[in-house]
């Protein structure tokens, strides 16, 4: 009996990459868009808050709030530009993004966010799992 079809068949199911970087680094790409959208939001509250001067406080934490965000996206921006080159230095400047997003929270008294620290959490599970299939040095 020859099994030469199936084999094949198997063959090339087997050797079908399982993992591709791309979608981690669009993943990471659209969580720093949000961050940055966030941040503009905030800015725009800060300008429109700060020009009637009504609430002289909530204009400054809205102006905190947005260079926050910002920061929080350029770090995950900078670690989906890290994880393209295929550097395992995105996993750490993920992860810093993480650790300031939850002590930001904490120390402003906001709640935790846990869908951003349980996809990030995830998802630096998946990096380091699958380091070698996604060529990270």
């Amino acid at each position: 009996m020859e099994y030469s079809t199936t084999q094949q068949r198997i063959a090339a199911i087997g050797h079908q990459p399982a993992l591709k970087k791309s979608t981690f680094v669009i993943a990471l790409a659209i969580f720093g868009v949000f961050s940055v959208l966030a941040g503009m939001i905030s800015l725009a509250t800060w300008i429109t808050l700060s020009s009637g001067a009504a609430m002289p406080g909530l204009a400054d934490a809205m102006l905190i709030d947005a260079v926050y965000e910002f920061i929080l996206g350029a770090l995950i921006f900078a670690s989906s530009r890290a994880f393209a080159k295929g550097k395992m230095l995105s996993v750490w400047i993920y992860a810093a993004s993480i650790l300031l997003d939850s002590l930001y929270n904490i120390v402003t008294g906001y709640p935790l966010n846990y869908v951003f620290v349980g996809f990030g959490l995830l998802l630096i599970w998946q990096i380091l799992r699958f380091r070698g299939r996604l060529d990270l040095a």
